[in-house]
């Protein structure tokens, strides 16, 4: 192998060093970096309280419009009362009524109050001028036939909320089948209960049910159904699916809502007596001052205090029956007074020989106690031959629904503009 000369080789290295030296010398230092900015405070713009506020009172028991305008700085009280007197008296506002008084901030007297004066209607009373002026407000709905199925698990009350009704719905549930079914005591759990109603919406969506089409209850093995039918004369009544008259000349219960705390049973022992005394009717437990009815039309044949029945009113009713109604916080009939059905003829409470308000009721037939909530109750004949081609008609078309078939879709939601329905999933 050949060998390169010494002084080649020095130069060669001597090179190398000095184009790498070079190549340092020649690199740019790294810049430093720049120093922070220091933060600059920025001040915050204030908040600015909005120039307009709502003050939302609720009426009590003993409050008069009298007191309570005054108080929210409204002083021409009676000024007030006449601009409102064509819609709503408000001297007699129940209790639970929501006031609200709309206010510009620093200024006492408000610009105007609304109130409700039922689910769709309300007021609007503008106080911003000299005078009061008063608008009435209605909600606009439409209407689409709905099914609601209540299935009674724990309270019927609880179901029926879970389903989308309301207390006031239950109430007129039971009104259909007051002739036929106690709703205190006859509801059994596992019971179904379908509804048909005319269904309400805005446009937020399913508001209420509204007019009630056609019942449906399966309960205890045995299913009743009452359609709704309008006569052509505009006579409106609720009917079984053969045409018969759900009205019976009998009601089934005296109270619209209670519970039954002791029943028939000629051999119970008394509270009070403290030994086996016969109880020949059925006691309904009810706060003192619920109204209690008439089950049927009937004559007063007693009205006043009676021993241990307390405040007691007896009836005697068309054929063989008499009913009683014993203590009572207060009587509300005459001796000799005709009442007819559905009628108050007193309210609930404790006199006597009762330990806690109650209603104690009772039934006679032939001069004969008899278990009231067992006897077989008279009934009244269907309607003519001339409407029955019509019910049918109606029954035909909403037995499908009670049976399980499913409603029409819902109406849709109109665009706030006035153009056309919202597509689905726009």
């Amino acid at each position: 192998m050949s060998t390169l000369p010494a002084r080649f080789v020095a130069t060669l290295i001597v090179g190398t060093l000095g184009l790498g030296l070079l190549g340092f010398v020649s690199a740019p230092a790294p810049e430093a970096p720049a120093p922070e900015a220091a933060p600059v405070a920025v001040a915050e713009a204030p908040i600015e309280e909005p120039p307009f506020y709502d003050t939302v009172y609720k009426v009590r028991s003993g409050d008069t419009i009298g007191s309570i305008l005054p108080r929210h700085g409204v002083k021409d009280v009676e000024a007030v009362l006449a601009a409102v007197k064509p819609h709503a008296d408000l001297a007699r506002l129940r209790a639970g009524t929501e006031l609200r008084f709309h206010y510009r901030k620093e200024v006492s007297r408000p610009l105007s109050l609304t109130l409700a004066l039922d689910e769709d209607r309300s007021l609007i009373i503008d106080l911003s001028a000299e005078v009061a002026q008063v608008e009435l407000i209605e909600a606009e709905y439409t209407s689409q036939i709905g099914v609601h199925v209540i299935d009674v698990v724990g309270s019927l009350w609880d179901s029926a909320l879970k389903a989308g009704l309301r207390p006031a719905d239950i109430v007129r549930i039971a009104n259909v089948f007051q002739w036929e079914l106690d709703f205190n005591t006859e509801i059994q759990r596992g019971a179904r209960i379908v509804v048909v109603s005319d269904d309400l919406y805005d446009d937020g969506g399913f508001v209420r049910p509204d007019a009630l089409r056609a019942v449906r209850i399966d309960n205890g093995g045995k299913t009743l159904i009452s359609i709704r039918h309008v006569s052509g004369s505009g006579e409106e009544g609720w009917f079984h699916p053969d045409g018969t008259g759900a009205r019976k000349p009998f009601l089934r219960s005296p109270l619209e809502f209670s519970r039954v705390t002791s029943g028939f049973n000629p051999r119970r022992y008394h509270p009070v007596l403290k030994k086996a005394r016969p109880h020949n009717g059925t006691d309904f437990g009810a706060p003192t001052g619920t109204p209690i009815r008439a089950v049927a039309d009937a004559v007063v044949v007693f009205a006043g205090k009676s021993g241990g029945y307390g405040n007691h009113v007896k009836l005697d009713h068309e054929g063989p029956y008499v009913t009683s109604y014993s203590h009572l916080s207060r009587i509300r009939v005459k001796n000799g007074q005709k009442v007819k059905q559905g009628d108050i003829i007193g309210e609930v409470g404790s006199t006597g020989m009762s330990t806690g308000p109650h209603l104690h009721y009772e039934f006679l037939s032939g001069g004969k106690h008899v278990d009231p909530m067992k006897i077989k109750l008279p009934t009244t004949g269907g309607m003519s031959a001339a409407e029955l081609a019509s019910f049918h008609a109606t029954r035909d078309a909403l037995l499908p629904l009670l049976n399980g078939e499913l409603p029409p879709p819902p109406p849709p939601v109109w665009a706030d503009d006035g153009g056309e329905a919202l597509a689905e999933g726009e």
